[in-house]
């Protein structure tokens, strides 16, 4: 800013000599003026105490040399030189805190209203500007590291210092000794070798002076805090309770220096002289860093003890407690700066795996299975790993319900819940031992049904502090469920079953009719050792039925209870059947779709409805094939087949497929069945109907037919959503006749469709460089094979591919058809048949052998993740699949007519084993 001294007027007379001159010279003349007296520039709005401020003014005009001055200036700031004879402008600078009285914290704010004016004594100029103090804030930034890893250090650069040679030390100390209990026993000399690191210390502006800081190393750990009522600091439960796990103890995890005679040097050798340790303490774990002047980084070099203790990753801080020297800030807050020394482990660790690679197994109570444990990482020395039971033991009666041990003589069982992991006769560890898990009996609390499980890890606790022990990759290394029901589930009192489903609290649910009682209608309810709890007689006995396919579907949903709006739990049956007798509600003709809906009213199920059962149907026969719950609304979903048209509805002709909605409505005090809605879809060929899902909102009936349903000449396997309208919601993905569905169900990402043709099949992803080519979608490729084979198809609901997976034999010689499929652990495992040799080691048969197997959706090639079980047992045919927990494979099976549930582990090991 410029002015004029005769037009400008100035308070308090300012200028009022110069103004005089101006009007005395005032006259004509021909000569141009000279420039008003000019300032230049925009000096910086933020200062930092202990930090010189400085701005170079330029100036211009007037018709001599310029001065300078300030007016309203705090006292730190100053004009170099009032008046400034080798050019125009002047050099402003202070030091807040110091300079102008040195009145440190007191200069910190801001100051408004500062004006510099420049004047040549007949015309002035002025610029006003305001000025903030701020603090110069001290800033700390943690590390994570490795014991016995060297970390990454900084490069070199100005307004640094010198950067910590990150070189080995050694350090030792009194090592603490436990007894098996915990108590202590004494101590032991140790030395282990050590690895420097540094936390980095960044000032924010480079100060005048030296900075001294004070810090040092903290911790939470404090061995006052124990578990198990213990009071001796020096106990196990002490030093490595649950308060203390993850902290660091320094003097054993970590100091600030091992040895005075061994100082950290920069990378030519050279003594830091930045920092300063206080060896006062046997244990040094503080010091001084000084920042000299023009420095703005500098490190804090500590040692991390490389130990031979198995350890979770532990934690310290480095703490700047007080500036001793010069004018700095501590953080915003001004008190005490931390930043965290995160330490991880680098003993060896341990995994523990079935002989095919996975995590999880089932074992029969009374027997043993052998695994394997594997040691990863560095070592020089034996080690070893003691396993325990993770986690409280509940729903048992007993305390024990497993023991861990080694096959030895002739395979015996000896207990012995410590592996060792010796080093071989060359010097070479061994890092893979085998270990057995022996299941016991053991009797549920009686508010317990499920089985047992055995979560097995290492036991932190004994290992905590105890020197040549292994740590867990993860805290459950290995779980392994324990089965009661060690043989087949049979009925020998005329009880077909022909539908099973797990649910409400490990419950086995079995459906079916009972020849001795009229083909009464019937859902049998076990406990998992296979002992009865309810038979929930759907139909009365005395009723003459025919022999019919029964269906049922488990649920649970939330529902408002009785008392104060409270959320409760409500476990639901919903049982479906065929039936052509008069005696069940009235005829539509034909066989019709009979459905009942039952209730845990906290002792038994019983039915939900007014009617016992709701009948539905056409004026042809209706044979239902799938039933569901909705696990939102409660709504009972009902699919099959028809051969008659429905309400409204069109018949097409042959065996149409048909999808029906039934609701539950309130009429007073009772609860009536009604029918929703029915959606048939079918051509003039006969549809086959293979499953359905009720899932959240979904209504999906999944189908196979010979004819094309889509107008889009599609044949084969289709589904179609019920809930959609008219013309919507019909995907049928075949293109071969030969391409039988024989399942399908939602897999909480899409559909999957299990079956069967003479095509191997591949999913294709559509590329970026793809678009606008033939190949701008996802699709399904197919390869015709030599032999028909089992496939496993991913849609969407909106009938996009996304997955394809072929379940073939080896060498493709064999007919392979898959029937029946479920969700299992993030794979599919599925259930059928085969011609040939399916498992590698099978021998070669001569009639339709029953299979399973895991299907991997990740291809991963694990051996747990694709196994395959061949059963070599004659006129076997697998029915039905349900998963329990992803501990256990539950099957509905046929052999010969006697139907039978068995039992597999998640590995496809049979637990129930057939008698020829």
């Amino acid at each position: 800013m410029r002015a004029d001294l005769l037009p400008r007027t100035f308070p308090s007379g300012r200028f009022a000599g110069l103004i005089f001159l101006v009007l005395a010279a005032t006259g004509c003349k021909t000569e141009k003026d000279p420039d008003q007296p000019t300032l230049l520039g925009a000096p910086p709005a933020t200062a930092y105490l202990g930090v010189e401020y400085y701005y170079n003014w330029g100036a211009y005009g007037g018709e001599s040399i310029l001065d300078y001055s300030l007016t309203n200036a705090p006292s730190w700031l100053a004009l170099e030189d009032t008046s400034n004879k080798a050019r125009q402008g002047i050099i402003m600078r202070g030091v807040p805190g110091l300079s102008g009285g040195a009145r440190g914290e007191a200069d910190l704010g801001q100051t408004e209203n500062i004006e510099i004016v420049t004047t040549d004594g007949r015309m002035a100029g002025f610029q006003p500007f305001n000025i903030e103090v701020k603090r110069n804030v001290i800033a700390l930034t943690g590390v994570n590291l490795t014991e016995g890893e060297t970390q990454e250090a900084e490069d070199g650069a100005e307004k640094r210092c010198a950067i910590p040679e990150l070189n080995a030390g050694s350090y030792t100390y009194d090592l603490p000794l436990f007894n098996a209990d915990g108590s202590p026993n004494g101590t032991r000399v140790v030395t282990y070798p050590t690895t420097r690191g540094y936390v980095k210390v960044e000032l924010d502006q480079p100060s005048v002076t030296e900075v001294k800081i004070a810090f040092e190393l903290r911790t939470s750990f404090d061995p006052l805090v124990c578990d198990n009522n213990e009071t001796d600091p020096a106990h196990q439960d002490c030093r490595y309770s649950r308060a203390n796990t993850g902290a660091v103890i320094i003097g054993e995890d970590i100091v600030a220096l091992s040895d005075p005679q061994n100082p950290p040097t920069d990378r030519e050798g050279n003594p830091l002289d930045y920092i300063e340790y206080d060896e006062s303490n046997r244990v040094i774990s503080g010091g001084l860093v000084t920042f000299r002047p023009g420095i703005t980084e500098c490190y804090i070099p500590f040692e991390v003890v490389d130990d031979l203790i198995p350890e979770p990753t532990e934690v310290a801080n480095v703490t700047l407690t007080e500036v001793r020297q010069g004018i700095a800030s501590l953080g915003k807050g001004g008190v005490e700066v931390s930043a965290n020394v995160s330490i991880d482990d680098n003993e060896p660790v341990l995994r523990l795996e079935t002989i095919k690679g996975g995590t999880r197994d089932t074992i029969n109570t009374g027997t043993n299975r052998e695994y394997r444990a594997v040691v990863s990482g560095e070592r020089k020395n034996q080690v070893r790993a003691r396993l325990v039971r993770i986690g409280e033991l509940t729903g048992v009666v007993e305390t024990k319900t497993f023991e861990i041990g080694q096959n030895e003589h002739q395979g015996q069982f000896i207990a012995n819940n410590e592996l060792l992991f010796p080093i071989g006769p060359e010097g070479t560890p061994i890092d893979e031992v085998p270990f057995s898990v022996r299941g016991l009996a053991y009797t549920n609390s009686p508010d317990t049904l499920e089985d047992s499980a055995a979560p097995i890890g290492v036991d932190e606790r004994f290992q905590a502090g105890r020197e040549g022990y292994v740590r867990g990759v993860t805290e459950t290394l290995l779980r392994v469920s324990l089965n009661r029901l060690n043989t087949p589930l049979v009925w020998n009192d005329g009880f077909v079953a022909t539908d099973v489903a797990i649910g409400h609290d490990s419950r086995l649910f079995v459906a079916g009719y009972d020849i001795s009682a009229n083909h009464q209608v019937q859902v049998r309810i076990f406990d998992q050792t296979g002992t009865p709890l309810q038979v929930v007689e759907v139909t009365d006995p005395a009723l003459v039925l025919q022999a019919s396919e029964v269906v049922l579907d488990v649920g649970v949903r939330t529902v408002t209870g009785a008392v104060g709006n409270s959320q409760v739990s409500r476990y639901e049956i919903a049982v479906a059947f065929s039936t052509e007798s008069g005696v069940l509600g009235a005829a539509a003709g034909g066989e019709d779709a009979v459905v009942s809906l039952l209730h845990f009213d906290g002792a038994e199920y019983v039915p939900s409805w007014t009617d016992d059962v709701f009948r539905i149907g056409s004026a042809g026969d209706d044979i239902v094939r799938w039933v569901g719950i909705s696990d939102t609304t409660g709504y009972v979903l009902l699919g099959g087949e028809t051969q008659g048209a429905w309400a409204d509805n069109l018949y097409l002709g042959g065996t149409d497929s048909f999808l029906a909605r039934v609701d539950t409505r309130p009429n007073a005090n009772l609860l009536q069945p009604t029918l929703a809605w029915v959606k048939p879809v079918g051509s003039a060929a006969d549809e086959q109907v293979v499953g359905g899902t009720a899932e959240g909102s979904l209504a999906l009936l999944f189908g196979s037919s010979p004819s094309t349903l889509d107008g889009l000449g599609n044949v084969g396997p289709y589904f179609f959503k019920g809930n959609s309208a008219d013309g919507e919601g019909l995907y049928q993905i075949g293109e071969d006749a030969g391409e039988i569905l024989d399942h399908g169900f939602y897999s909480g990402s899409g559909v999957v469709l299990i079956g069967h043709g003479p095509y191997g099949y591949q999913f294709r992803k559509a590329q970026s460089e793809d678009a606008g080519t033939v190949n701008a979608d996802d699709e399904i490729i197919r390869t015709r094979l030599n032999s028909g084979a089992g496939f496993v198809l991913g849609f969407s609901t909106a009938g996009a591919p996304f997955s394809a997976y072929t379940v073939n034999d080896d060498e493709d010689v064999s007919e392979e058809v898959l029937t029946r499929g479920v969700r299992f652990a993030g794979d599919i495992v599925v259930a059928g048949s085969t011609t040939g040799r399916f498992a590698g080691d099978q021998i070669p048969v001569t009639a339709p052998e029953a299979i399973l197997a895991r299907v991997d959706t990740a291809d991963t090639e694990l051996a747990f993740r694709n196994w395959r079980t061949q059963l070599a047992v004659e006129n076997l045919t697998l029915l039905d699949l349900e998963n329990y927990r992803d501990d256990e494979l539950v099957v509905l099976a046929d052999r010969n007519g006697e139907r039978m549930v068995l039992i597999f582990s998640p590995e496809g090991e049979l637990l129930t084993p057939i008698t020829p």
